[in-house]
Order: structure tokens, then C-alpha cells, then sequence
């Protein structure tokens, strides 16, 4: 081929900090890291929610040469009519414009390219299954057995987990092994010029904040949705308020839950140390500022948040989960707690307070480890799929 391969990125939304999430922050940074004189990537979300941070992503994108754009516009109250109009906007795109792979990163997008290909628009269509499948079309199981157990193993070309966790759900359906159709691991990863230690946000970020300079700062960043238990950390963040006033919470997002968030935050007596700052462009800076960073999620995939606390350098409590465990050992570059259990995580953080230089050293081995997941090298994986699949495609 003399002409670069065109590649089309599909997301649910460029919205990295809502529906987008570290899913999208992840397209991004693979778009951008995808050899440009192989490779001409093309990113779409399937739909625009209209703020900053989506704003800011696609002009970020767009000054770096990479084309962008976003299908139709989310309707919460009617997510159907709202995917067949992106549908119809992007099967418009790629009948004028056309790519050689589509690549799709979300449960509706998935939807999107299979469709696409059954109208012979897409010749050659991946999917990269960023959560387990038990979670996949959670509230929708006849939906994911439909299509995640017998569709997707017969229409997809390539099946992708971001860890071996995952791909072993992939390999474990009926179909994919009556067809042959492995599924292949490539991890998710972080750009590691943007996440790293900038200890001199710390006293600015809390400036900023109002907060004094003596707070212990705990964060998170991400969807603020149920898997991400949100709800687990301010309860747990309430219980160690109780012996150590000096506690402060910072939540980076947007989602579903924001509202109930907040209210919870207030009724357990400790919404003025909860703070909510919504979607920010400057995660890099706020990550940095922090003295701990805790991921309660109920499910995870391979989190990219994990990866970029990691990065910036800042000691690591999380859920003892699988997709977790692929990233991190218990005493050895953060400490993993129970899921679901508030309690045991008020104790980590307790532990994390008390015992700052052992903070340190979980941190400073966590830098090391994060340079597994550089971005670079995952592209390349990415790329090489991506020519294994068209040349097979051109025999």
C-alpha cells in the first residue's frame, strides 16, 4: 500500500471526563502515537455532549492533523432515535470518506461497525472490549448474549482485551472457539510525557482549592458512575474524617451519579471536605497535587486513571479486582483492599496517612512499573495488528 492506512477510531463520546472516560483518554493518546506516515487515524464520537473538555479534546486532536468529529447529539431520554441518527451520520462519513479498518471502543459503537460491515461499508472491523463481559450490556443480558456471545465472534475480524483477564472471557464463548476466533491482549496505556511527578502543583492546586496547606489530599478521577464506587470512597473518606480532620477528597468528573454523589457527600456530615470540581482539562496538574489516590471501582478493565496516578508519581490505594491486579501487588506498589468494603478502604487511607515513607516507596515503585504501559509501545502493537489484518484481507 503507498497511501497511509486509514484507521477510524469509534467512541461513545470525546467527553473524556463523562461517558468518554479513560476509554476515550486512551483513543486519544493511541491516535496520536500511531506511526503518522503508516497510518492516517480518523477519531469519531458516536455522539456530543457540548462541553469544554470535548471541546478542548477535539481541538487538541484537530491541531495535531488528526481528524475528528462527533455524529449527532445525546438524547438521555431517547437513546435509540439518538444512535440511529449518529448511525446515519456516520455511515454518510465513511461512504464519502472511507477507512480500511474501523476500530470501535465502546458497546454502541460495536453496534455501529457491525452494522457498517454487514453494509459492506466497513470491510474489515475490530473491537477492543475495555471491561469484562459479565458487564457488557449490564442492564441488557439478552442484548449481550445476542451480540457479545454470537454475533461479534462471527462478524468481528479481531477481538481485542486490554488484559488477560478479559481476553480469557472472550476464549471462553461457545462460538469463538467453535470458529477459531481467539481473542488477542493488548493493554491499555498512558502518554508518559503528559503524566508525571510535578510536585510544585501541589501547593498551587491547593491554593486554588482554598483548601490549607496542611491537607491530606485524596482523589479520584474519572465517569462518575456506579462502577466506579464513588459512593465507597466518600463513605470511607466520612469514617477516617472522624480521627483526622485534616482529610480532603477531590473528584474529577462528570456522570450519572454527580448529583447523588454530592448529596451523599453533605448527608454524611462531610460535604464541605468532598470536593467536586467536574471535568477539567488540567488532570495532569490535579493528579500531581495529590498525596493519595484511590480507585474504588466495582469492575475494572485495565484502568487508565490507575496508570496515570501511577505516573504523576502518587501513592496508590485500589480494589483488590482482577483488572486491577494486572497493574498492581498488594505491599509492593500500592495497597489493594477488599471491593465494596468502605471500611477497609478508610484503613488503607489511614495507613497511607500515618506512614508517609512507606507511601513514598509503593510510589516510587510504582513509576518504575507504569513504564510497561507506555503508549508507544502499545501503538505499535496496534499498528502491526492493523497491517496483519489488512494484508489478509488483500490476499
Amino acid at each position: 500500500m503507498n497511501r497511509r492506512m486509514r484507521v477510524g477510531e469509534l467512541v461513545f463520546s470525546l467527553d473524556v471526563q463523562a461517558e468518554g472516560g479513560g476509554i476515550t483518554r486512551f483513543v486519544t493518546a493511541l491516535s496520536q502515537a500511531l506511526d503518522a506516515e503508516q497510518f492516517e487515524p480518523v477519531v469519531c464520537g458516536l455522539w456530543r455532549r457540548g462541553s469544554a473538555v470535548e471541546n478542548e479534546q477535539m481541538r487538541g486532536l484537530l491541531e495535531r492533523g488528526i481528524q475528528t468529529f462527533t455524529c449527532a447529539e445525546w438524547d438521555e431520554k431517547h437513546p435509540y432515535a439518538a444512535f440511529i441518527q449518529a448511525y446515519r451520520s456516520l455511515r454518510t462519513f465513511l461512504k464519502h470518506q472511507p477507512v480500511d479498518i474501523l476500530h470501535s471502543h465502546s458497546e454502541f459503537s460495536d453496534v455501529a461497525a457491525m452494522l457498517l460491515k454487514l453494509e459492506g461499508i466497513a470491510p474489515i472491523i475490530v473491537r477492543t472490549l475495555h471491561n469484562g463481559l459479565p458487564t457488557e450490556w449490564r442492564r441488557k443480558p439478552l442484548r449481550r448474549w445476542l451480540l457479545s456471545y454470537l454475533l461479534f465472534p462471527l462478524l468481528y475480524d479481531r477481538e481485542i482485551g486490554v488484559s488477560p483477564h478479559i481476553t480469557q472471557y472472550l476464549d471462553q464463548r461457545w462460538l469463538a472457539r467453535v470458529l477459531g476466533r481467539a481473542g488477542q491482549t493488548i493493554n491499555n496505556a498512558v502518554d508518559l510525557s503528559r503524566f508525571r511527578p510535578q510536585p510544585e502543583n501541589r501547593w498551587q492546586v491547593r491554593q486554588e482549592l482554598g483548601l490549607p496547606q496542611d491537607a491530606y489530599l485524596v482523589g479520584s478521577v474519572g465517569r462518575l458512575g456506579i462502577e466506579k464506587g464513588y459512593d465507597l470512597l466518600i463513605q470511607a473518606a466520612a469514617q477516617v474524617s472522624q480521627q483526622a480532620k485534616k482529610i480532603y477528597v477531590l473528584i474529577v468528573g462528570d456522570g450519572k451519579q454527580a448529583a447523588s454523589l454530592r448529596q451523599q457527600a453533605a448527608e454524611t456530615g462531610i460535604g464541605q471536605r468532598v470536593i467536586f470540581t467536574g471535568p477539567r482539562p488540567d488532570i495532569e496538574r490535579l493528579l500531581s497535587s495529590l498525596d493519595l489516590f484511590v480507585c474504588a471501582s466495582r469492575w475494572e478493565g485495565l484502568s487508565t486513571a490507575i496508570m496515570e496516578a501511577m505516573a504523576s508519581g502518587v501513592p496508590v490505594v485500589a480494589t483488590d479486582i482482577p483488572g486491577n491486579r494486572e497493574i498492581l501487588v498488594d505491599g509492593e506498589n500500592a495497597w489493594l483492599v477488599a471491593a465494596e468494603n468502605p471500611s477497609a478502604i478508610a484503613a488503607a487511607i489511614v495507613t497511607a496517612m500515618n506512614k508517609p515513607e512507606r507511601a513514598k516507596a509503593l510510589a516510587q515503585r510504582a513509576l518504575a512499573d507504569v513504564l510497561k504501559y507506555k503508549i508507544d509501545r502499545v501503538a505499535a502493537q496496534h499498528g502491526q495488528l492493523y497491517q496483519d489484518l489488512l494484508s489478509v484481507s488483500n490476499l
